[in-house]
């Protein structure tokens, strides 16, 4: 192996991973931080316990199907755009899932963590893995298309948002070329590189640009009655609302 190449691997593997892990659960800890403070704000202020837990359950909601969530707030008139849009949140489940228990499960990065950290546990079988692989990045395609062609979402969300499912699954395509190398057109350390530069790109994103989360519109746009305080939240566009109710 070239030694540029060498020390690149070393550092992406060593202090660039630790860094990307360590951002990535710090800033989803400060996350779950900020969302126990809401509730408790929530809980003091609130006075109908009632309407609190109903809230509640609108975010938890919204996280899993927020498609059901919009739907309680402002009925679908169109029973195909309603149901299409819970297929899109099936499909996004998956995805998330596929996301975060295939890296997790992985033989590699398993012996990683256990010479890393000290810590081990199962791994998939190779052709397991594998399976699992190609499924998520194909729920990741589905999913980028499926939100694209939604006239909903493409009235209510940034642009930059539909290409999250992309960005999740270019450590996925480099992993998998990583594991057989044959398949690579590049060789396979300029390969592994890349799989472990994305992978931190990706763990270094993940608790700021919400990659994880189904839609990046926060939920007090599209359903004002799940804001805790009275203030009025920003209205959805017009174009948003047709397509809600058309």
């Amino acid at each position: 192996m070239d030694p540029g190449m060498r020390v690149a691997l070393d550092v992406a593997q060593g202090p660039l991973v630790r860094f990307a892990l360590a951002l990535a659960i710090l800033g989803v800890l400060r996350t779950l931080l900020l969302a126990l403070a809401d509730l408790v704000g929530g809980w003091l202020t609130c006075t109908d316990r009632g309407e609190f837990w109903r809230k509640v359950r609108q975010r938890l909601v919204w996280q899993v199907a927020p498609t059901l969530v919009a739907d309680e707030a402002r009925p679908f008139r169109s029973r195909g755009l309603y149901a299409y849009h819970l297929a899109l949140c099936g499909v996004s489940l998956l995805f998330r899932l596929g996301v975060v228990l295939v890296p997790t499960f992985m033989v590699a990065h398993v012996y990683l963590f256990e010479r890393g950290l000290g810590l081990a546990w199962p791994a998939l079988p190779g052709r397991v893995a594998d399976a699992c692989a190609v499924l998520t990045i194909t729920l990741g395609f589905v999913l980028f298309l499926g939100r694209l062609y939604s006239p909903l979402l493409r009235a209510v969300e940034p642009a930059w948002t539909f290409f999250k499912p992309l960005i999740l699954l270019v450590p996925f395509f480099t992993g998998v070329l990583a594991r057989h190398p044959t398949w690579s057109p590049l060789d396979y350390h300029t390969t592994l590189l890349l799989h472990v530069l994305s992978a931190v790109v990706v763990l270094a994103l993940v608790p700021f640009a919400r990659l994880l989360s189904y839609t990046h519109t926060r939920i007090t746009t599209i359903v004002p009655g799940a804001g805790w305080r009275p203030e009025p939240p920003p209205r959805p566009s017009e174009a948003a609302a047709r397509y809600l109710t058309t």
